[in-house]
């Protein structure tokens, strides 16, 4: 028998056979349905997840493609906050630029000769 299959000897038409057996467990009975490999399972097997009924293999099968998926939107996020900073740091590194360019231009011709420093210190 296959790892999380529904019991074969149990038939399916047969009202008497409502009682399932668990796939791992023989001795127990099955208590619910994996919601994704349809096997009847015991309390202890099953494991419950946003109102749906899981066995242990699809249970990490399902987590494991959350991760995937949730890891893919984080590296895609990481992408674009980087872009973003890159493109905000050189926009600030223009202005800078920009700015102390204006303001060195702005000092009067006086101050570049040295007349400045003379007017300040004969008078």
């Amino acid at each position: 028998m296959t790892r999380g299959a529904p019991n074969p000897s149990v038939a399916t038409g047969n009202p008497t056979a409502l009682r399932r057996r668990c796939a791992r467990h023989e001795e127990r009975e099955a208590v619910g349905r994996c919601s994704v490999c349809a096997g009847g399972f015991c309390r202890e097997c099953l494991t419950e997840h946003e109102d749906r009924l899981y066995c242990g293999p699809c249970f990490t099968l399902q987590v494991a493609s959350v991760r995937r998926v949730a890891s893919r939107s984080n590296i895609n996020w990481c992408f674009w906050r980087r872009i973003t900073l890159t493109i905000g740091s050189l926009v600030c590194l223009v202005a800078g630029a920009y700015a102390l360019g204006r303001l060195l231009a702005a000092i009067p011709a006086d101050f570049h000769d040295g007349k400045v420093w003379k007017k300040t210190f004969e008078s």
